[in-house]
């Protein structure tokens, strides 16, 4: 199945997303339970369109789902006004998730962790459950991927690919 590629993202010079395939889950209940909108996604079942838009009378087989993931989104702000140490913070927590090896450490430990139980259960029912990082133009010529989050993305049955981007 070929994966529609997504849009670059503006600051960062990577892109966090999630891509879930399921023999027969509902990509809405999929957004529902993961609080995200998808890219992109079709059921299992419904019919195929062709590069115009066209239905045809062949239909899907699984189910697919796929969604970015924004770091930043799962943070708290911590800027008070007024005090300028509380936003220089702030700034430096926004810069931390800036970090391919930063935003892979917070994307396991909040959002992955928090939805535990909805990839064991895909999983379970013989689905997969994907996290797509693309880094584009070079920007990422090093980062690590720490054994917390590796060890995490393992107990959840996770697999972790990496796409090398130009522009």
């Amino acid at each position: 199945m070929e994966t529609r590629r997504l849009s670059k993202p503006r600051s960062e010079g990577f892109q966090l997303s999630l891509r879930i395939r399921h023999p027969s889950m509902d990509p809405a209940d999929i957004s529902r339970a993961l609080k995200l909108n998808a890219e992109h996604s079709f059921r299992a079942g419904d019919r195929r369109r062709s590069s115009r838009g066209i239905e045809t009378v062949s239909t899907y087989g699984d189910s697919y789902w796929l969604g970015v993931l924004k770091p930043m989104g799962a943070l708290v702000d911590i800027a008070f006004p007024g005090d300028r140490w509380s936003q220089v913070a702030q700034r430096q927590l926004h810069e931390t998730t800036r970090s391919l090896t930063w935003s892979l450490c917070l994307s396991t430990s909040r959002f992955m962790h928090a939805h535990a139980e909805l990839f064991r259960r895909i999983r379970s029912e013989g689905g997969q459950v994907s996290l797509l990082v693309t880094i584009y133009n070079g920007e990422g010529s090093s980062f690590t991927l720490a054994p917390e989050a590796s060890q995490l993305f393992g107990e959840l049955g996770i697999a972790v690919e990496f796409e090398l981007a130009g522009d």
